[in-house]
């Protein structure tokens, strides 16, 4: 969803992250709602369109840690281990993250709730992990400076 695309990239921004991959499926990052969504994200935050296969790849060279999420099983986000550097895989809301991607995954993380709903939309999932993790890694780095 392109609002959901806008939503990722403002909130990867705001929260820190280093860059966005987007891989096969997702839907153009020059679309006009993502655009919109993203207020001017896009144009400050790198980005990589690359296949799912070849990311694997190319994070296990670089030694990345690799965290999926999902809507129904996994480590509560609060006790998620944030060990950097760290990709984290958002899929889309109605199916998540293909099975073949999810078994290459070091930790797979669940965003607790408190009603039975049946999953948060892409953007909205993406914007809770990128706070966790930027507050965890935030809390780490004044941890080292004491």
């Amino acid at each position: 969803d392109p609002g959901n695309l806008g939503t990722i990239f403002r909130s990867a921004e705001a929260f820190g992250a280093a860059g966005i991959f987007l891989s096969e499926g997702t839907v153009s990052p020059f679309n006009a709602k993502v655009l919109r969504g993203s207020a001017g994200s896009i144009f400050r935050l790198p980005f990589l369109q690359i296949p799912s296969g070849e990311l694997i790849a190319l994070l296990r060279q670089r030694r990345v840690r690799l965290v999926a999420t999902s809507s129904h099983k996994g480590t509560p986000l609060p006790e998620a281990t944030w060990t950097l550097p760290l990709a984290i895989f958002i899929g889309n809301e109605g199916a998540g993250l293909p099975r073949d991607l999810m078994h290459h995954m070091d930790e797979t993380i669940v965003i607790p709730q408190a009603a039975q709903v049946e999953s948060l939309n892409a953007g909205v999932a993406a914007s809770i992990v990128l706070y966790e993790a930027a507050r965890a890694s935030q809390k780490s780095e004044v941890r080292l400076q004491k």
